[in-house]
C-alpha cells in the first residue's frame, strides 16, 4: 500500500498557495508510486551545504534578517535560492544544521536571537537567544533543527540583535588555518 500524504484543505475563496501545495502533493506522490512504497526511502539521500565569505551586519536593532549564503560547497536536490533560502526539490523530512561566526566591536555585552522561518513564516519555538561577552568574546552559535516540507518548499536562518554592533564575521585565511565562513548552513534528508 502507498502511504498516505494528506492534501491542503481548500480556503473558502481561490487561494494560489493551496493550489500549488496541492499539485506539489500529487507529484510527489506519483514519484512515490512508481518508485514503490517501501523503496522510496532509497531515493532519498538529499543534501545540501553551504557556506557565506562575507561578515553580515545588522542595520538595525530588534529587526530579523535571513542568514545569507553566498556560495554551496556540496549539493544535490537542495539548493540557495535568494541568498538565504535553502530550497528543496523533494518533500520529506530534513536536518538543518548551522553555525554562525557572532563578533561584536564594543565592550558592552549584548544579545543575539537566532530562530528558523519556513516559506516566509517564523517557526514557532524555535527561537534561541545568547549572548556575546565583550569585544573579545567570538561566539560560535551551533545547533540544529528537523523540519518536514514539500518540494519548493524552503527555510531561513534567521537573527536579530538588540545592538548593531554584533555581527556575523567572516575572515580571510591565515597562515595556519582556513578561512572562517560567517555562516555555515548543511541541510541532510533524514
Amino acid at each position: 500500500m502507498i502511504g498516505r500524504t494528506r492534501l491542503p484543505v481548500p480556503g473558502i475563496e481561490y487561494d494560489f498557495r493551496w493550489a500549488d501545495q496541492f499539485s506539489r502533493a500529487i507529484d510527489q506522490n506519483l514519484d512515490r508510486a512508481f518508485l514503490g512504497f517501501p523503496n522510496y526511502a532509497e531515493a532519498s539521500g538529499f543534501y545540501g551545504s553551504f557556506y557565506d565569505t562575507t561578515t553580515q551586519t545588522a542595520t538595525a536593532a530588534n529587526t530579523a534578517y535571513a542568514m545569507e549564503l553566498n556560495n554551496t560547497a556540496l549539493s544535490y536536490q537542495i539548493d540557495v535560492l535568494n541568498g538565504s533560502e535553502i530550497t528543496f526539490k523533494n518533500r520529506g523530512t530534513y536536518n538543518i544544521q548551522f553555525s554562525a561566526q557572532v563578533d561584536q566591536s564594543v565592550g558592552s555585552d549584548h544579545f543575539i536571537w537566532i530562530w528558523l522561518r519556513k516559506n516566509g513564516t517564523d517557526v514557532p519555538n524555535s527561537a534561541s537567544k545568547v549572548s556575546i561577552k565583550g569585544s573579545k568574546g567570538e561566539l560560535v552559535p551551533a545547533w540544529n533543527f528537523i523540519v518536514s516540507v514539500l518540494g519548493g518548499d524552503y527555510v531561513q536562518i534567521m537573527w536579530a540583535v538588540e545592538n548593531t554592533s554584533v555581527q556575523l564575521l567572516a575572515e580571510g585565511a591565515t597562515a595556519f588555518c582556513p578561512a572562517i565562513p560567517s555562516v555555515i548552513a548543511t541541510a541532510v534528508s533524514i
